[in-house]
């Protein structure tokens, strides 16, 4: 193999790490895995579960931003006064949207009454799996 064969795989194989490079650059970016904590979202997922959510708030050149719907499973981070779960990520059920404020409540029936009412700015993730 002359010169230029060399070249030409050395070439091929510097646009496979490229690629590579930029595919998983756009993974993360563009999805997050979430380990649930708590019981709240029982039977639907259960605790220890890990769910795969599309962040909703993408870099401009990346792609669509999933759109967040009454029924959904989003993710967001667990505000100061949560004492339990402060800092930590929250999975709940989209259960309004108005005026872009969306409300999230449990699955669980026994704290179902409780929900949460955040701006469409504080939700960073639509589930799109939970196993």
């Amino acid at each position: 193999m002359g010169f230029a064969g060399k070249a030409g795989r050395l070439l091929g194989c510097a646009a496979a790490v490229i690629i590579g490079i930029a595919a998983a650059a756009a993974f993360f970016f563009c999805i997050m895995i979430v380990k649930v904590e708590d019981s709240y979202m029982l039977p639907a997922i259960e605790p220890g579960s890990r769910v795969i959510a599309v962040r909703t708030h993408l870099p401009a050149d990346i792609g669509v931003e999933p759109e967040v719907n009454v029924g959904d499973l989003v993710v967001y981070k667990a505000p100061y006064y949560e004492i339990d779960c402060e800092g930590t990520y929250v999975v709940r059920r989209v259960s309004g949207i108005k005026d872009g404020m969306v409300e999230v409540s449990c699955d669980t029936d026994s704290v179902s009454s409780e929900k949460v009412i955040l701006s469409k700015e504080k939700i960073l993730g639509k589930v799109v799996y939970h196993g």
